[in-house]
């Protein structure tokens, strides 16, 4: 399956490289594949560039642990007291339909210009739909499997590592999933705007003085971090159903 995706990807880059030296795609707005490979294999060796990927990194870090943690346990009371999750999870699942991120001059007040707001105007975005779904996950484990760990004498911390936390795991990492696409979303876009942070602001800047190759170096180190926190995120739901 990876082969496929891979020569797929290689047979598209392909494709571009061709249609922008051949100038079918202008050179001005979409430079060569091959010069942005080139551009995120040096990026390593580049101090400057790597000080504005660890700080567009560790806000991730910080914004989503924040989130998933501090999601997953008020999830867990959600369920756990029954009035308190009749009475919030309608309110949690309407602030997770609004666009709270427009919020962000309230942010900058309290924070500052600073990645403080980020982080936090990021991980206020993320633990909502971490919430809603570890609560629905353990709303949802078959009643049945936890009256045969009860029929078995297993003790709470067991019955919820054996039976519920393996049954719920699936659609509390989706939650989590999404959290971590908000996440993204939040601090990159954030850090555009604001013009601040790390891998969002060289984006910005990159568009602003026409510097396409940067631009697009920049964009796919983002994919990159995405595609490794979604495999660490597998990893970790492996983990939790064994």
């Amino acid at each position: 399956m990876w082969i496929v995706r891979i020569v797929m990807i290689a047979i598209f880059l392909a494709l571009v490289e061709v249609a922008v030296r051949t100038e079918i795609l202008n050179p001005f707005f979409v430079p060569e594949p091959s010069s942005v490979l080139a551009g995120m294999a040096s990026s390593v060796t580049d101090g400057d560039f790597l000080g504005m990927v660890a700080i567009t990194l560790g806000a991730v870090l910080l914004a989503f642990a924040i989130a998933g943690i501090a999601g997953v346990l008020l999830g867990f009371v959600l369920w756990r007291i029954r009035p308190l999750g009749d009475a919030y999870e309608p309110l949690v699942a309407a602030l997770f339909s609004s666009p709270i991120v427009l919020l962000y001059p309230i942010f900058l007040v309290i924070f500052g210009r600073n990645s403080a707001a980020i982080i936090a105007l990021a991980a206020l975005f993320a633990v909502l739909p971490t919430i809603l779904f570890t609560k629905q996950a353990l709303s949802a484990v078959n009643r049945t499997l936890l009256n045969v760990g009860r029929s078995l004498s297993m003790s709470s911390w067991n019955l919820f590592r054996h039976i519920m936390l393996p049954a719920a795991a699936p659609t509390i990492f989706t939650g989590l999933r999404i959290a971590l696409t908000y996440v993204l979303i939040v601090v990159v876009a954030m850090e555009y705007i604001l013009q601040i942070g790390g891998l969002g602001r060289l984006v910005a800047e990159s568009a602003l003085l026409f510097r396409a190759t940067d631009l697009y170096v920049s964009v796919g180190l983002i994919v990159v971090i995405s595609a490794a926190f979604i495999w660490l995120i597998n990893q970790l739901e492996r983990l939790a159903q064994r």
